[in-house]
């Protein structure tokens, strides 16, 4: 899936959002998110300027993405969740939360 500039920093925000929520960072994100850098292009610089990125912005661009460009973010955010071995209740949360968002 290609992302153009916005989309990419909106999107790595929110998957920098869901690696923090459960306040670990364990071995299985650490190997999704080396997955994700090489295959969306991006690095640790460019995720901590995502950081940056204010939640109302972030919110308008993924609100704004094509139907398929949200299904994909959603199954990025599912799989990170995942990628641990157990699924947090503030990643569940957090992903249902998503899904509202972008409608």
């Amino acid at each position: 899936m290609h992302f153009d500039q916005n989309e990419k920093m909106a999107v790595v925000k929110t998957i920098a959002e869901t690696i923090v929520l459960d306040d670990h960072y364990k071995v299985g994100e650490l190997m999704y998110l080396d997955e994700l850098m090489n295959t969306l292009d991006f690095d640790v610089q460019y995720m901590e300027k995502a950081k940056q990125l204010s939640s109302q912005k972030t919110v308008q661009v993924l609100q704004s993405m094509t139907k398929e460009k949200k299904e994909a973010l959603i199954i990025i955010i599912d799989k990170m969740a995942e990628s641990d071995g157990a699924v947090h209740q503030k990643e569940k949360d957090f992903l249902v939360n998503l899904i509202n968002i972008l409608g």
